[in-house]
């Protein structure tokens, strides 16, 4: 809820001083044209927490006319100048606390500096109820640009994984294959500390790293265009407190599960030097079964095949990040961080076959790959803040390098027919790098208003170099199969600029911008010599008016025009043979989509109860979708293509409250309507409505422990299809995806004195989560079910030392109207 308190802070803070920004000081005969300066710093009077974005007004004594005012920073500070000598009375004032205020404080030439020192402030009646209360975050906050969602307090992600944590996020869903998808669509941005990552995945990220995750569904343009659905930002991890801190977890999970980090803290005088290592060791197992008829030109259906897969997943992975913060001086950081990545992951998938047309026999297949990889990333970084408030610039350069190599051993036993075995060997090697630029510039006008401008510039190479060999039977030696090797080049760059200006007008605020971008990129088959070039030049849009109804009501109005570029998968034409049942291959024709995304919103907030529920409109352009196609030699290709047009719509629900002062339920609801509009499209259903429903039930008791339940459901979708190649059809073409539903249980406990914390999770309860797809083409359909390993014990402890606080860097790119001042 912090995040939901700043913002909506930051606005009734703006509504007071721009309500009065005339009133003169001469209307008080105890005050002169000689200024003044109250400051201070404001915690939490339970826990001692700073408290960032508190309204602090300045009063006429015995009055309530208000003469200026400010708000607190991130440590809690606040410096209001400009008031004329008088006498005043200081409020200070923050949603779900007490109002405070601070009587006669005199500014004169004796005493032209008042010092509050420090103020505490108490939580409300409705949030005290009696008993004691934690100077804690809430674990989902909501304001009216974003959705906030704190990992440290939420026991479900115990043990695992960010990809799990991306499963307590409202209108978040994640599929059987890891994908992730926002309000029904897959095609969604994932930043970790507000950049791409190119290294690590969701799966190979321990939960216990990550500090907060960000849902930003309408960014402005301040932000990279890519994700149609928006964006989720990971905030990791990072201490700046003075003297040395630090923090270790260790979780260990049923099936072979374990992951462990260590965070360190050193800060003296001018530098602050941070590291943290994490590993994960993972295995999972599971099962695929595909069953699929093939539609004759008469009409009727005979069925085709049936395929019963195994599944196991092995995977070890370690990070480390290692950086340290340099501060010049008050004004001026620079900051130096490496990010090491290593990754060894061992798949193997063992397939019984029963084809039944065009000719019935059995077959065994088996795959078995390695994959590893190391992986860096190189970040220096510039900040400077100006006397003036408000006025900032930030320059960053950041630089990635992969390398990964993947072997795969491919084995088909047919059963009962003259066919030989046919034993394959892959070979996979793929590179890349990133090159960024970026430099970001903010500037007040005037006292209400703000411009903010910026350039950056990406440049990303990268390869696929694949290799298969098929296996002589007369000669026992493998040999180079050219009709399956490729190697495949693809360079691109990406220039832009934006501009943005916000203003607030009494209860209104409202930001609008653009960014310029011109794109280019090349690609070169090099097996058969064919490239493809091509350049865009596009402008995007954004719009965000805010109204702030009273201190506990606002609506908001959002609108911005969003991108999704094919990814190199996407465009390479050659075939991926992982799967000789179901191949895939890119499409170098294919074109970005475009999305015009609206959002309408209303957000309530008094005393630790909230409520947000926002409509939303998405229009897409040439929309990609995955197209399955049945061949005459009984193997499924797939491809992606260009539909017209997407439409889809909906609308989210957001709950926080609490029932007592012991428990408190989070719980959200969303409900989407998609449909798909193409020639191409088969005359069957390609639209539909599907719905979500979350919810999380917290019980504190005793001071000490912590019980947590979560409820998650998802009802049947229509889908375009996935984006991503895989192994038994596992990823499904155009159709639609079944439903699913799951319940999680927690327990935590804080031992030694609050430094430890004990955790106890069963995940997948009653054993229900699975994956059902039906995928449809012009002569075919297909019904995949998937079930994997589901319902695991985790327990995990996590010990602090020297009062360590998981309290990150502020914000890369946040909303600009919460700046305002």
């Amino acid at each position: 809820m912090a995040a939901l308190f700043r913002f909506s802070g930051v606005l009734l803070a703006l509504s007071l001083i721009c309500s009065h920004s005339n009133a003169s000081l001469s209307n008080n005969s105890g005050t002169s044209d000689s200024k003044g300066v109250v400051k201070g710093r404001v915690v939490e009077a339970v826990g001692g927490e700073p408290m960032e974005y508190v309204n602090v007004v300045l009063l006429h004594h015995g009055e309530d006319e208000i003469v200026t005012g400010g708000v607190s920073k991130e440590d809690g500070s606040f410096m209001i100048e400009g008031a004329g000598f008088g006498q005043y009375d200081i409020q200070l004032s923050f949603i779900g606390f007490k109002t405070k205020i601070v009587e006669k404080i005199t500014l004169d030439d004796s005493g032209p500096v008042a010092d509050l020192g420090t103020v505490r402030l108490e939580p409300g009646d409705e949030a005290m109820g009696g008993v004691t209360v934690k100077g804690e975050r809430e674990m989902l906050s909501v304001n009216l640009d974003k959705q906030v969602f704190v990992v440290d307090r939420d026991i479900s992600t115990t043990g695992d994984s960010a990809l799990e944590i991306m499963e307590s996020l409202p209108s978040v869903n994640v599929d059987h294959e890891g994908r992730v998808s926002l309000r029904g669509s897959t095609n969604v941005t994932i930043l970790v500390d507000g950049r791409p990552s190119h290294l690590t995945s969701l799966d190979q990220m321990p939960a216990t790293m990550v500090d907060r995750v960000e849902v930003i569904t309408n960014p402005s343009a301040r932000y990279d265009p890519d994700g149609t659905s928006g964006i989720i930002n990971i905030v990791m991890k990072k201490e700046r407190q003075a003297g040395t801190g630090g923090m270790a977890s260790v979780n260990m999970g049923t099936g072979d599960k374990y992951n462990g980090s260590v965070n360190l803290n050193h800060r003296r005088e001018r530098f602050n030097i941070f590291g943290n290592y994490d590993f994960r060791i993972h295995s999972t197992e599971g099962y695929n079964i595909n069953e699929r008829e093939r539609i004759r030109p008469e009409g009727d259906t005979i069925r085709q095949m049936y395929q019963f897969e195994d599944f196991l997943r092995d995977g070890t992975f370690h990070n480390m990040r290692l950086g340290t913060d340099f501060f010049i001086d008050p004004e001026r950081t620079l900051t130096v961080m490496g990010l090491f990545n290593l990754r060894d992951t061992r798949p193997r998938n063992y397939s019984q076959v029963n084809l039944f047309a065009p000719e019935q026999y059995d077959m065994s297949t088996s795959m078995e790959r390695q994959f590893e990889g190391f992986g860096r990333e190189y970040v220096l970084n510039y900040a400077r803040d100006f006397e003036q408030e408000g006025r900032e610039f930030e320059a960053d350069l950041f630089y990635a390098v992969s390398d990964g190599e993947t072997n795969r051993d491919i084995i088909m036993e047919p059963d009962g027919n003259d066919m030989e075995n046919q034993y394959m060997y892959e070979e996979s090697y793929a590179p890349g790098t990133v090159f960024t630029l970026q430099a970001d510039y903010a500037h007040p006008v005037g006292e209400n208003s703000r411009i903010e401008a910026g350039v950056k510039s990406i440049f990303r190479d990268m390869e696929d170099d694949f290799k298969l060999f098929d296996k002589n039977n007369n000669t026992g030696e493998y040999e180079v199969n050219d009709d399956y090797t490729n190697h495949f080049l693809y360079d691109e760059s990406i220039h832009a600029a934006y501009g943005i200006y916000g203003f607030a007008l009494g209860d209104f605020h409202f930001q609008g911008g653009f960014r310029a971008e011109q794109h280019s990129s090349d690609a070169k088959q090099k097996v058969t010599g064919e490239e493809f070039d091509r350049s865009f030049f596009n402008v995007f849009p954004s719009a965000h008016l805010k109204y702030s109804v009273d201190d506990k009501n606002a609506l908001s109005l959002d609108y911005s025009r969003r991108v999704n570029r094919p990814s190199i998968s996407m465009l390479n034409p050659f075939v991926n043979y992982s799967d000789p049942l179901n191949v895939s291959f890119g499409n170098p024709e294919l074109k970005p989509e475009y999305i015009n995304s609206y959002e309408l919103g209303y957000q309530y907030a008094e005393n630790r109860k909230e409520f947000s529920t926002v409509l939303f409109y998405r229009e897409t352009e040439d929309m990609i979708t995955r197209d399955m196609t049945l061949g005459g030699n009984e193997q499924t290709r797939t491809t992606f293509e260009n539909l017209k047009s997407g439409t889809s719509f909906g609308v989210e629900f957001v709950a926080n409250y609490p029932l007592t002062p012991w428990w408190r339920i989070n719980s959200n609801l969303s409900y989407f309507y998609t449909y798909l509009e193409d020639e191409s499209l088969p005359d069957w259903e390609h639209e539909g409505d599907t719905w979500m429903f979350d919810v999380t039930s917290n019980w504190n008791f005793l001071e000490r422990y912590n019980v947590q339940a979560r409820f998650h459901y998802h009802a049947p979708q229509v889908t375009e299809g996935r984006t991503t190649g895989g192994g038994c059809q596992s990823h499904g073409g155009q159709g639609v995806l079944g439903s699913s539903y799951y319940l999680d249980l927690g327990l935590r406990a804080n031992v030694l004195e609050g430094n430890g914390t004990i955790s106890l999770r069963l995940s997948d309860v009653f054993k229900t989560r699975g994956t059902d797809m039906y995928t449809y083409g012009e002569t075919f359909t297909s019904d995949l079910t998937r079930r994997r390993e589901s319902r695991v014990l985790f327990l995990g402890f996590t010990y602090r030392f020297n009062e360590y606080r998981e309290r990150s860097d502020r914000d890369r790119e946040g909303s600009l109207l919460d700046q305002i001042e």
